[in-house]
């Protein structure tokens, strides 16, 4: 993606700007902020898949994609463009795969210059493909999912590669010994927290866990944004459609960050609902003056706040399109701000979300 200007001195006050904003980037991506609307965007989810003109009985129709544009700033960066996810299709008799499922990623990457904010640079891509098996696993190290980054001045370019595996729950067979399997697979899990000091466990009887192994996001959108490791689970519970994550993710040599806490999903009318984010990092056993008057018990404890933790909250906030019970559409608007996080805490977990269209936004 060529950068062209028709003026050299604009382009050279430009990339000046730019090494400044770098600089003051660089100066800081470590040093914990407290910020609203740090990611903000939207996104708009087309699943060309649920259309009754794209099914053949069961199943999408072979070679339909579904369809997710992102317009999503992460401090003073930007990710633009789409991810396209092909579905795995089974044969109706035999359940034998007939299309593999893969995401294919098309999104430009720009800065933001801090000092004037009007001013945006397009700097490179995040781009390529990924394939997940008939077992709901994603090998990224047998993909080209990466970031491609430009030399511009004296920022020097980049390629860094997603890599390492995560795996979710595995495409579904309509059959019925596919059926059948599905109903066996149900997992359960115990979460625990502290609350004032004291032991808040919950029991989850029906949860689909993400599994991440030494999946590793790749450098980017600029080099003060190093490669990190993630390893754990990111867990969903069917009962109540909220998201809990049992995650390590290591940056570099640092040690590793733990992520805990919650995504609570609230129904605001047959067609919008919300997230509640309260993912908490490094959660300490002390807890604020708000904990000490706190009955919170069950889930509820998973998404209390408390001024003294580092905290990503806010809200992702859905409006669907139905045709009779399928959604076919979602627009998606982000709105999650930092409590004593860094920029470097957010991009991993801006990275993390943008990895995952299909398992957590798709139908």
């Amino acid at each position: 993606m060529p950068i062209t200007n028709r003026s050299g001195a604009t382009l050279a006050l430009l990339l000046c700007s730019q090494l400044a904003a770098g600089a003051a980037i660089a100066a800081s991506a470590d040093e914990p902020l407290t910020q609203p609307g740090y990611i903000a965007g939207t996104m708009k989810a087309e699943f060309q898949t649920q259309r009754p003109e794209n099914r053949d009985g069961d199943y999408p129709s072979k070679g339909v994609a579904d369809r997710f544009t992102f317009d999503l700033a992460v401090g003073f960066s930007k990710y633009r463009g789409t991810v396209s996810c092909l579905p795995h299709i089974f044969s109706k008799h035999i359940g034998r795969v007939i299309q593999d499922g893969s995401c294919s990623y098309d999104l430009g990457l720009a800065v933001v210059n801090p000092q004037n904010t009007s001013q945006v640079r397009d700097i490179g891509k995040l781009v390529g493909t990924y394939a997940m098996d008939d077992l709901g696993q994603v090998n990224l190290s047998g993909g080209n999912l990466r970031m491609e980054v430009q030399t511009i001045g004296k920022a020097q370019g980049f390629t860094s590669p997603f890599s390492g595996t995560f795996s979710g729950k595995p495409p579904r067979k309509i059959t019925t010994l596919g059926q059948l399997a599905e109903e066996a697979k149900r997992q359960a899990r115990t979460l625990e927290k502290m609350v004032n000091g004291k032991k808040v466990s919950v029991a989850l009887g029906d949860v689909d866990p993400l599994r991440f192994r030494g999946t590793v996001l790749a450098m980017g959108p600029v080099a003060t944004y190093p490669e990190a490791t993630v390893d754990g689970e990111l867990i969903y519970s069917y009962e109540t459609d909220n998201w809990f994550p049992q995650l390590s993710i290591r940056t570099g040599n640092a040690k590793p960050d733990i992520l805990g806490g919650g995504m609570k999903w609230v129904d605001d009318t047959p067609t919008e609902g919300h997230y509640e984010l309260n993912i908490i990092f490094n959660e300490r056993v002390e807890q604020g003056e708000t904990a000490a008057f706190s009955d919170a018990q069950g889930e509820d404890a998973f998404f209390m706040t408390d001024e003294t933790q580092s905290v990503i909250n806010g809200r992702i906030d859905f409006r669907d399109q139905k045709i009779d019970d399928a959604v076919i559409q979602s627009d998606v608007r982000f709105a999650i701000g930092l409590q004593n996080v860094t920029p470097i805490q957010a991009q991993n977990f801006a990275k993390l979300l943008l990895l995952l269209p299909v398992q957590l936004w798709g139908e």
